[in-house]
């Protein structure tokens, strides 16, 4: 309705999880080389995880799209509340097995089959389940099982869950401890900086057409900052109720009052940051053996550590762990290679 007004080829804050309008901030070049790092060396069961809002799906869309540029085989679920037989069902539509039984044993057959097949042509197969918070203790078993398609040296099967904050309590649940040890990354999306969030308007409006950047003041973004609390989600809302309002007022700037307008009409209250974490507060601070935890900011780091009458302590490693700087060096160098991916 306002493009036409701010002369936009389309609406640049849609809550829809294009990848064409991902902004590559920082954390989230590190969240996707991460996810790319782990499916190429075969390591198995990787998690995302961030706050509801952070860009998590729409991350997901552009790791397909890699994918599929690289013929990788891929399938993607993204409803979580479905029957184990109906799990399957997608399984075999996503990957184009031929199994016209309904019995697990033959289709669990076929699918190896076809992961063989395609692990000899030199295409890897990754399964992508989204909202994984909300897996049933059935389908979360189904996972570890299809884990266990390999070879002797590498998996047939790459895994991504990705989810909430909440899905590191349910990894951190007694009986899923199994699948828990299978995990060999963790990546984490957090709310946007400030900076970020500058420059993830900035970002989104000259993808839509917007060469100069004079809409949306820097107090303004300030204002929208504080309300969506760093939150990409709540930031396109705000945005698009904001141009809504100014493109009814007729006005070439988005101001603080529209904003303010904003926030109402959409019932957005300011609520007070958490509380940073601490080492060891986190769900997913579970026994690691040699996992990898990687989040913004911060370079992937190989932890082994186990617990024992409440308390946790790191046994000594046969193999020094990376230097700092060392692994900070390493993160740059893979985050550089992601160009060639994208072209």
């Amino acid at each position: 309705m306002y493009e036409g007004f701010y002369r936009l080829k389309e609406n640049p804050f849609r809550l829809s999880p294009d990848p064409a309008f991902m902004c590559m901030t920082v954390q989230h070049q590190e969240a996707l080389a991460g996810l790319v790092y782990t499916v190429c060396t075969r390591s198995g069961l990787t998690v995302l995880m961030g706050e509801a809002g952070t860009g998590k799906t729409t991350l997901l869309y552009s790791l397909l799209g890699l994918f599929e540029k690289r013929r990788f085989c891929t399938a993607m679920c993204s409803n979580p509340t479905l029957t184990r037989e109906e799990f399957y069902d997608l399984l075999m539509l996503k990957f184009g097995v031929n199994c016209q039984s309904t019995l697990k044993s033959r289709q669990l057959a076929a699918l190896e089959e076809t992961l063989r097949r395609n692990h000899a042509d030199g295409r890897p197969s990754v399964l992508i389940v989204d909202e994984a918070q909300r897996l049933s203790a059935e389908l979360l078993e189904e996972v570890r099982l299809l884990l266990n398609l390999e070879t002797p040296r590498e998996k047939l099967l790459e895994i991504i869950i990705s989810g909430q904050p909440e899905l590191g309590e349910v990894l951190s649940r007694p009986d899923l401890r199994q699948l828990r040890q299978r995990v060999s990354c963790i990546c984490k999306l957090k709310p946007l900086t400030l900076d970020e969030a500058r420059e993830y308007i900035h970002h989104r409006l000259n993808r839509a057409g917007m060469a100069e950047q004079t809409l949306f003041s820097d107090a303004t973004i300030s204002l929208i900052h504080e309300h969506s609390r760093g939150l990409p989600r709540l930031i396109n809302t705000l945005c698009d109720s904001s141009l809504r309002t100014g493109f009814a007022l007729q006005s070439l700037r988005i101001t603080a009052a529209m904003v303010e307008e904003a926030v109402k009409d959409m019932d957005i209250a300011i609520s007070n940051p958490e509380p940073a974490s601490h080492p060891g507060s986190e769900p997913l601070d579970f026994e690691r053996n040699g996992s990898i935890i990687a989040s913004p900011h911060e370079a992937a780091v190989p932890v082994s550590a186990h617990y024992g009458n409440g308390s946790r302590s790191v046994p000594d490693s046969p193999v020094p762990m990376e230097t700092y700087a060392a692994r900070q060096k390493s993160v740059g160098l893979f985050s550089s290679l992601m160009d060639r991916w994208r072209q």
